[in-house]
């Protein structure tokens, strides 16, 4: 029953802007640790608020995500949206709302529901114009957290013998993670705080919301990392990585 969510049926491709289809359902992912934000003109790409927003950041990881992730939010919006195409990305701004708990990107008078997650520096964004019900996550794979310790405290019990089943480590971590990634996607699809659905059995979850998912796993700079989408079963998320965020 649960074999599917372990099974890498998302679509991750490389690709270029200039390559991407003007679909809805495109999740763009880039290496934030590339990036040189200390070279940037940042006034050309954040607005007044989002400027506010990074000089309280402290630390150059959270920097680069925060601009990454903001450029692609934008970009992203020019590319699958026309009506926005030639609207600078500092007129266009990123605000989180705390009543429906997503981070809205505000074009003229146009509202827009987004997604995004990062983790270790790897960051991915989407944009939700349907407002339908969506979330993805991404989480960097590492061996030497106590995973097994951290299941048997936080996960279901379904979910503890599908982790602690496999002899082999690696393999252990591999499904902590995906169990990890599909709980964070599920709770941004449906706007929960992630310790509601800790301890619930996530499989369970996602037949009683009648929603599904779609799941991989990528390499980045020599890290391995698990990405999960929740959404409608109707519909097709694809996942892009980019090369560099057309900054020029």
């Amino acid at each position: 029953m649960t074999n599917h969510f372990f099974k890498n049926t998302l679509s991750i491709a490389p690709s270029f802007y200039s390559d991407l289809s003007p679909n809805n359902n495109t999740i763009l992912v880039f290496n934030a640790n590339t990036l040189n934000v200390e070279h940037l003109d940042l006034t050309q790409y954040l607005s007044p608020f989002e400027l506010s927003v990074i000089n309280r950041r402290k630390r150059m990881q959270a920097k680069q995500e925060y601009v990454a992730s903001r450029i692609l939010l934008k970009q992203l919006a020019k590319h699958t949206q026309p009506q926005y195409a030639h609207i600078p990305l500092n007129k266009m701004s990123t605000h989180f709302n705390e009543e429906c708990s997503k981070l809205q990107l505000h074009i003229n008078h146009t509202v827009i529901n987004t997604c995004i997650s990062h983790s270790h520096g790897l960051v991915g964004v989407a944009l939700n114009v349907t407002k339908s019900e969506f979330g993805f996550d991404i989480e960097k794979i590492n061996l030497k957290r106590p995973f097994e310790k951290l299941a048997k405290h936080f996960y279901h019990k379904a979910e503890i013998a599908l982790i602690t089943a496999p002899l082999a480590i690696k393999e252990q971590a591999y499904r902590f993670f995906r169990i990890w990634t599909l709980k964070e996607a599920l709770a941004k699809a449906t706007s929960r705080p992630i310790a509601q659905l800790l301890s619930p059995n996530v499989f369970d979850e996602f037949s009683l919301l009648n929603l599904t998912a779609s799941s991989n796993s990528i390499t980045v700079a020599n890290e391995e990392f698990d990405i999960s989408v929740a959404h409608k079963k109707s519909t097709d998320w694809r996942c892009f990585i980019l090369n560099n965020l057309d900054t020029e």
